[in-house]
C-alpha cells in the first residue's frame, strides 16, 4: 500500500513537471500571454484569497439631518400618522433649541452692551476728575502767584522810586506793566519819572504803549 502511494506521488510529480515544462515552452514561444497565465494559475491554485478588509469606520454623525434620518429609520414601521407626528415633534424640538441659543446670544450681546456703557461712564467720570484736578491746581497756583504779587507790590511801593526803576529794568515788560497798573497812579508816576536815559526812555515808551493797548482791549 505504501508502495502504491509512492508510485502515485511520483506519477503526479512527473505530470506536474511535464505540465510546467509545457507552460514554460508556451511562454517562451509567446503562445501564452499574461492573461492566460493568470487564468491557468486560478484553475490550478484556486482563486486568490482576498484579505479581509477592515470595516470602514463610520464617521461620527453630528448633523441634525443625519440624526433625524437615523431616528426615522428606526420608526419606519410606524403608521404614517405617527411618523408625521414624530417629525413634527422633532422639528419643534430643533426649533426650540435654535430659539434657546438665539436667546443666549442676545443675552450675551446685551450684557456686552451694558459693560461697554459702564466703561464709557467710568471713562467720562475719570476725565471729569482729571479736569477738576487740573482746575484746582491752576487755582492754587494762581492764588499763590497772586499772594506773591501782592507781597511784591507792597514791597515796591515801600522802596524809593529810583530803586524800583532799577528793579523794573530787569523784569519783563508784561510783569512791569502789571505792577504799574496795580500801583496807585501817584506812585506809578514817581517811578516812571526816574526813566531818564535814552535806553530807559525807549523802554518806558514800550511800557506805556502796552498799558494803553491792554486798557483798550479791556474796554473793547
Amino acid at each position: 500500500m505504501r508502495r502504491l502511494a509512492h508510485i502515485l506521488s511520483l506519477t503526479l510529480a512527473m505530470n506536474f513537471v511535464a505540465a510546467a515544462g509545457g507552460v514554460a515552452w508556451l511562454w517562451q514561444t509567446h503562445r501564452l500571454d499574461r492573461r492566460k497565465m493568470s487564468q491557468i494559475r486560478q484553475i490550478v491554485m484556486g482563486p486568490a484569497t482576498q484579505p479581509a478588509t477592515q470595516p470602514a469606520s463610520a464617521e461620527p454623525s453630528s448633523r441634525p439631518v443625519d440624526r433625524l434620518e437615523a431616528v426615522l429609520a428606526r420608526h419606519a414601521g410606524l403608521p404614517a400618522a405617527e411618523q408625521l407626528e414624530f417629525i413634527r415633534r422633532s422639528f419643534a424640538a430643533q426649533m426650540a433649541e435654535i430659539d434657546r441659543r438665539q436667546q443666549e446670544l442676545g443675552h450675551r450681546e446685551q450684557q456686552l452692551l451694558i459693560e461697554k456703557q459702564a466703561l464709557a461712564r467710568d471713562r467720562a467720570a475719570l476725565e471729569d476728575q482729571r479736569r477738576q484736578l487740573a482746575t484746582q491746581s491752576q487755582q492754587a497756583m494762581r492764588l499763590a502767584s497772586d499772594k506773591g504779587f501782592r507781597e511784591s507790590l507792597a514791597l515796591y511801593q515801600s522802596l524809593p522810586p529810583r530803586q524800583v526803576k532799577t528793579i523794573f529794568m530787569g523784569l519783563d515788560d508784561a510783569v512791569v506793566v502789571r505792577y504799574l497798573q496795580a500801583m496807585e497812579p501817584r506812585m506809578a508816576a514817581r517811578i516812571t519819572k526816574e526813566f531818564k536815559t535814552p535806553e530807559e526812555l525807549e523802554r518806558l515808551k514800550t511800557l506805556i504803549e502796552k498799558m494803553r493797548q491792554q486798557t483798550a482791549d479791556a474796554k473793547g
